[in-house]
């Protein structure tokens, strides 16, 4: 089985075809996806319609898994929560556009999260978002506050490009301090190998990532930042067989590989 944890819905405007969006799927080889809703930044300023959009759109696909894409600095943030999780989602989507993930109103949305037992998927590394100047509440160390949050479960994308030494020194320090405390009193950080990382820097960092004492091979997974409106199977294909052959010099073993490829981010959603 293969999941693709890293797949945004476009616009409202926009009329996505799941048939279609499934037929793609599978031919990129992905048996499943994560689905985001709408940006909370989109043209969209109701959350239910944009809550309503990634449920219709995956409901009854039992390896399409919705997440609410949140902005927890908004004021209603925590009905929205709420209401997506009554919804049936399966966690949340955040990107710190103009706030950082200390941010008291995100550190409440993440406790939040971790009592329910839902996952919280972060952005990290620079963001393509036009003139915003985001690049700053996006680097990796900003994310060591979630330490402290209680069983929370949360990803960061895309090993933090162009940070990604640092992203790596962040998961060792999460690493180290669930090793010397494992009374589970602490999150637990998974890292979504979602590019980000161009094709040039891609070998050098898994092979950073894999060389160290870490129990990475647990916790990362695979995502390819494609949309349900234009998926594209054939770059899908290629980062695959990038990352595989890396993979195989690397000598990971096939289950370790498999457990990138689904098992690892079915974990994550379990806890």
């Amino acid at each position: 089985m293969r999941i693709d944890a890293h797949v945004h819905m476009g616009m409202m405007g926009e009329k996505p075809d799941r048939e279609e969006f499934l037929k793609r799927l599978k031919e990129a080889g992905m048996d499943g996806a994560a689905v985001f809703s709408p940006s909370p930044s989109g043209n969209e300023k109701d959350y239910r319609k944009r809550l309503e959009r990634v449920i219709g759109f995956t409901k009854g696909e039992e390896l399409l898994f919705p997440f609410f894409f949140l902005d927890p600095t908004q004021e209603d943030a925590h009905s929205q929560m709420e209401d997506a999780l009554e919804a049936g989602v399966k966690g949340f989507k955040i990107i710190c556009t103009h706030f950082y993930p200390s941010d008291p109103k995100v550190l409440e949305a993440c406790r939040w999260a971790a009592e329910k037992g839902v996952p919280v998927m972060f952005h990290s590394g620079i963001l393509y978002d036009g003139i915003n100047v985001s690049g700053k509440y996006n680097r990796p160390c900003e994310f060591e506050a979630l330490l402290s949050v209680e069983k929370l479960r949360f990803s960061m994308a895309h090993v933090s490009w162009p940070w990604t030494d640092e992203c790596i020194a962040v998961y060792g320090k999460f690493d180290s301090y669930k090793k010397r405390e494992p009374s589970g009193k602490a999150a637990s950080l998974y890292l979504d190998l979602t590019p980000g990382t161009p094709f040039t820097y891609r070998e050098g960092m898994l092979t950073h990532l894999l060389g160290n004492d870490f129990q990475v091979e647990d916790t990362m997974f695979w995502g390819s930042d494609n949309s349900v409106e234009n998926y594209r199977p054939d770059y899908v294909k290629k980062w695959v067989e990038k990352d595989c052959e890396i993979y195989h010099r690397l000598g990971l073993s096939e289950e370790a590989v498999n457990k990138v490829y689904s098992g690892n981010y079915l974990q994550f959603l379990k806890g």
